[in-house]
């Protein structure tokens, strides 16, 4: 069997660099991707309409800051706004002519119009280029998508060889840095696609498509032959999850090899593309393997990139059996290109910070800012796959307790629904015979209840034929059409009145890719599911966001999902990276994953700790697998959110052994020592557009080597994580970026910044820094964030430059701060007076504690350091109102100034 390459890429194959690029898109959509030259311009209240050789380039300030280009035909239909909701009102601008150019200027940005090829430069208030279309590159090939009119939208820009590109959702591939990647963007199981990306030069870029998004398209295709000695093996079976419950599959492997020629000595990206699911993606190149990941599923692609010799080069690709992969490559250039084969129009929006903090802020401002989660969001979530009765919840919450192991939420994994109705969001009356009462019972213990939705009922149930009666599935598809708002509204009723009336806290909105990139080829209630094929899980988090918020106030929304969109955040939502292998290469890839999907305006992230798929029964006992688990652990605990979970696992962390159980403790008790760090941080996610899990490239974008940290973060404005990624290590070399200098959390011995260190890393620790001139609170104790607190925080002063932290309270649940019940005080180090100033505070709310009692530490080699509260504190009695802490007074307390 063959299977040969497309014959539209051939033609380009002696081509190199960014012509190549431009004469392979032209190749590719001849039709509408000439006639770019200028021919004239209108000026508008809301921007300038350029009308080009061929169609029409509109320009939009939506922002000081952003401004959105949209090209198209006349008659064009346009889609729905999904993303960029908030009401925008048009910044200043101005317009300026010369003989070569039309700039459009905002006080923060330049876009230039260039008159004889159209293409657009963009520049920061200097005039310096940060941007650059490339002249040419810019196609809308005129198609269509099940009868409707549709065109295949590109654009290329330039991408200078200095520079780093981050962001584009979830991915399972291990690229970190972007530039020159191939991806093909599509949702499925541990794979989130958000056409986002923030750039090292100081921009993001979000690609305003809903459906399939190429990004930097490989376009040569390699002839593969299946071998002989491939096929199904019935000896390769295994229990495998899918939507009709667990299920045996074979899981065969087939092999196919091959030969391709490059023109060129030069980097290539390869991307392989099983078609579908699969459990093996392997692809050699000259016997080196450069793709080579297995799981009991994976995403239909991946991709490496690869350094190649001119000339011919032999290939080999691994496969599920009932795969048909295909493998493509492209140069790596100084070209980045988006392409979309079911577009409405070309259509893109460009953010200057030049700091991403600013970027995304900006982005949240115009497609949704994030509500605060609750405060026991921030606990600890106890998952498994999974509880089966009420009983079985209720006891291991009660063992929790009885073992004094910090935790927050119980979670009910799928299947307690009644057997004989799949998916149906309803508790089985045998094994959860009085909901009100089991869950109460969880709530008396201090913990909170969430509970797996999915959107596919069975459509034998009772629910399923009253959806069906009403046309609310996508039709030929087992989905609920949550693009209809009648099915938006009705699946929302269903889950208030089975589960949320009962006392469930929070929601786990399961397979909301939907599964298996359900929408390709199907219809919807907006048309044909092409053009929305990524937008799914934006639309099932709006059904439970909107109806949660009109049953009540009094309980923040919380959805734990498994796939997102750009303006998801605006939803109340949590996304954690699917099911994942339980191996150090899986978990080293999460990191990866999870610090790119920062980077796409989605604050709130988490994983599977120890990996969904698990080693069986020898997990409990193995030292090598109990390793990696303290590992995960550790790391988990400093992720936005803290889950562990497991498939066909019981994950309790005594399960383990004592060894593991109390170094699981010790991370949980930092954990919940540092909620009021976390908790604040929240808060500036919140009001300031902030992001908690943080790649180094946020906070040190200038410092080359923290931008390349692949596996070092920055959590929140302060802690700098270096999890250990490797077995058998105790020290790791960690680069501390450039900066005033770092204290080592558990010694607090300082080190210089811009250097790397070799950092002691024993089982039991995680390297961890703190930044000097940080301020962090640092609450007591407690077995979960419902335990009463005490008046008293210890505020940890890292000297060496100046700082500043904002410590914020509320009721810890409920809306009312949006109303302003809510509660800042602010603290400010002065490195050079040495003198902590805590300022007046900043409103109140009902239960909030007038007087405090702060113990302030000055961390040093001898005080201050690790999870232990610190010997010797200085004690400062507040009341509310403006005080000064001198670092170097004789006598403890507090002096207020003249």
């Amino acid at each position: 069997m063959r299977y040969l390459p497309p014959s539209a890429s051939r033609g380009a194959l002696a081509m190199t660099g960014v012509v190549a690029l431009v004469f392979f898109l032209l190749l590719l959509l001849p039709v509408r991707a000439l006639g770019q030259h200028v021919r004239g311009y209108a000026r508008h209240s809301d921007g300038v309409s350029v009308q080009l050789g061929a169609g029409t380039l509109q320009i939009r300030p939506l922002a000081e800051n952003a401004v959105r280009i949209r090209y198209g035909y006349d008659g064009v239909n346009r889609s729905p706004e999904l993303i960029l909701t908030e009401h925008v009102r048009t910044p200043r601008f101005r317009v300026t002519t010369s003989d070569s150019a039309i700039v459009v200027s905002t006080s923060q940005l330049k876009v230039l119009v260039d008159k004889r090829t159209g293409a657009l430069t963009y520049a920061d208030r200097s005039g310096e280029p940060f941007l650059r279309e490339i002249p040419g590159s810019r196609v809308l090939s005129p198609d269509s998508v099940d009868g409707e009119k549709a065109y295949v939208a590109a654009q290329g820009f330039r991408s200078p060889a200095d520079e780093a590109l981050f962001g584009l959702g979830q991915f399972q591939d291990g690229n970190f840095d972007l530039r020159g990647v191939s991806r093909r963007l599509t949702q499925v199981n541990s794979q989130i696609s958000i056409p986002f990306v923030y750039s090292t030069r100081g921009y993001g870029l979000l690609w305003h498509q809903y459906g399939l998004t190429e990004f930097n398209p490989a376009d040569h295709y390699v002839a593969l032959e299946l071998r002989a000695d491939s096929g199904q093996d019935p000896a390769g079976l295994a229990d495998v999850t899918t939507s009709a419950g667990t299920r045996r599959r074979v899981q065969g492997q087939s092999r196919y090899t091959g030969t391709f020629r490059v023109p060129a000595d030069g980097d290539y990206s390869i991307l392989l593309d099983l078609g579908d699911m699969g459990n093996r993606q392997y692809v050699a190149i000259d016997g080196k393997p450069v793709i080579d990941a297995q799981n009991l599923w994976l995403p239909p692609t991946a991709s490496a990139t690869v350094h190649l010799g001119a000339g011919e080069h032999g290939i080999q690709v691994v496969s599920k059996a009932s795969n048909h992969p295909r493998v493509s490559w492209r140069l790596v250039d100084d070209a980045t290109v988006f392409r979309s084969p079911a577009a409405r129009a070309l259509d893109y929006v460009v953010f200057y910070g030049p700091s991403a903090d600013r970027v995304i802020s900006t982005f949240r401002s115009l497609s949704g800012r994030v509500p605060m989660l609750p405060l026991w969001a921030f606990g600890f979530w106890q998952c498994r796959e999974r509880y089966t009765s009420a009983a079985e919840l209720v006891g291991a919450v009660e063992e929790f307790r009885r073992r004094r192991i910090p935790m927050d939420v119980i979670v009910q994994d799928w299947q307690y629904w009644p057997r004989s109705d799949w998916g149906v969001p309803e508790f089985d009356a045998g094994r959860y015979p009085d909901p009100d009462a089991f869950i109460r019972k969880i709530h008396d213990l201090d913990a909170h209840f969430v509970i797996s939705v999915w959107e596919n009922p069975g459509k034998d149930s009772e629910i399923g034929r009253r959806y069906a009666e009403r046309g609310l599935f996508i039709p030929g598809s087992p989905w609920v059409d949550v693009f209809n708002p009648e099915a938006r509204k009705a699946h929302w009723n269903v889950l208030d009145e089975n589960l949320f009336a009962h006392g469930v806290d929070g929601w786990w909105m399961d397979a909301t890719e939907p599964e298996n990139d359900a929408l390709h080829g199907r219809t919807t209630y907006l048309g044909p599911g092409d053009f929305y094929r990524l937008t799914y899980p934006l639309f099932v988090s709006r059904a439970v966001y909107e109806g949660q918020r009109e049953v009540t106030e009094k309980k923040r929304v919380v959805i734990l999902t498994r796939s997102a969109f750009a303006g998801q955040q605006r939803y109340g939502t949590i996304n954690w990276s699917g099911d994942v292998n339980g191996t150090w290469d899986s978990y080293r890839r999460q990191i990866v994953a999870g610090l790119d999907y920062a980077l796409t305006g989605m604050p709130y992230w988490t994983t599977d700790i120890g990996g969904f798929f698990r080693p069986g029964r020898s997990q409990y006992t193995d030292p090598a697998y109990r390793e990696l688990l303290i590992r995960w652990f550790q790391w988990g605990a400093l992720n936005p959110v803290f889950r562990i979970h497991g498939y066909q696992s019981e994950t309790e962390i005594w399960k383990y052994g004592p060894t593991v159980e109390a170094d699981a403790r010790r991370m949980l008790d930092l954990r919940y020592r540092l909620m009021p760090y976390i908790y604040s941080g929240a808060w500036r996610v919140s009001s300031k557009g902030s992001t908690p899990m943080r790649p180094l490239v946020m906070d040190f974008r200038t410092d080359a080597r923290a931008v390349a940290q692949r596996y070092e973060y920055m959590f929140g404005p302060s802690l700098l994580v270096a999890p250990v990624t490797e077995p058998g290590v105790t020290e790791r070399d960690v680069y501390l970026p450039a900066a005033s200098g770092w204290y080592d959390f558990w010694t607090g011995r300082r080190y210089p910044g811009g250097r790397s260190i070799r950092a002691a890393a024993p089982l039991s620790l995680i390297p961890l820094f703190v930044r000097a001139g940080s301020i962090v609170p640092m609450g007591d104790f407690v077995q979960s964030t419902r335990e009463e607190p005490t008046d008293t925080l210890e505020i940890r002063v890292y000297p060496g430059a100046d700082g500043t932290f904002e410590l914020y309270e509320d009721e810890g649940d409920g809306y009312g701060y949006e109303h302003g019940a809510y509660s800042v005080i602010p603290f400010e180090w002065n490195e050079s007076r040495q003198t902590l100033t805590i300022g007046k505070r900043r409103g109140s709310f009902a239960g909030m504690r007038k007087d405090r009692v702060f113990e302030v530490v000055w961390v040093d080699g001898s005080n201050g350091a690790g999870i232990g509260k610190s010997e010797k504190p200085r004690t400062v009695r507040y009341r509310g109102a403006r005080t000064e802490v001198g670092k170097d007074d004789e006598c403890c307390g507090e002096r207020s100034p003249a």
